[in-house]
């Protein structure tokens, strides 16, 4: 399928290229997007004409990525229950990190989070890129760390145990059931 690119695609092309891609990825991606349009003679003559302004949309587009890319913080950090091994119990998804930048007042669509290896699914410091337009690209570094650290460690025994010596009477209950069945 022949498209004439209305904007400029990464690893495909740029501004007014005609290029032939796959008819599901220009029927179901480019065209409903408005990235491309069906190469048609008509449609050339309309893109030529059109090449200045769509020049400048993309040129405000780049402008408004490189604004957000300046606005972006070093780090971000995330915490979630985990293994004893340092890993997770779930993920850390591009779904994640947009809603996190989004928290901080930055608009970051879950598509600009590039996270070719998957999910992250340790503890520790990942860096993931995030690509806001082909032409602007930035890095965060995300700091997952263990949201029952506490849970982990011995003072949680104690305090444990400190709350059954505080509730008595619970104890006391669970004393006189325990015995009942075991007289069974």
């Amino acid at each position: 399928m022949e498209l004439i690119l209305l904007e400029k695609i990464q690893n495909l092309g740029d501004l007014g290229d005609i290029v032939n891609v796959k008819s599901g990825y220009g029927r179901n991606y480019l065209i409903p997007q408005g990235k491309a349009m069906p190469a048609s003679a008509d449609a050339k003559e309309e893109v030529e004409a059109r090449r200045r302004e769509l020049a400048k949309l993309d040129s405000e587009r780049r402008e408004a990525a490189e604004a957000k890319a300046a606005l972006l913080p070093d780090r971000l950090t995330v915490k979630r229950l985990v293994a004893e091994e340092g890993k997770l119990f779930g993920s850390v998804s591009p779904v994640d990190i947009a809603e996190l930048l989004q928290a901080a007042d930055i608009a970051v669509q879950r598509s600009e989070v590039s996270m070719p290896e998957g999910p992250i699914k340790t503890t520790g410091e990942h860096s993931v890129a995030l690509i806001l337009h082909p032409e602007v690209h930035a890095s965060v570094l995300i700091v997952v760390e263990p949201e029952n650290e506490v849970a982990n460690s011995p003072e949680m025994t104690g305090a444990v145990d400190g709350e059954s010596e505080e509730d008595g009477a619970s104890g006391e209950q669970e004393e006189t059931e325990d015995p009942a069945p075991d007289s069974h």
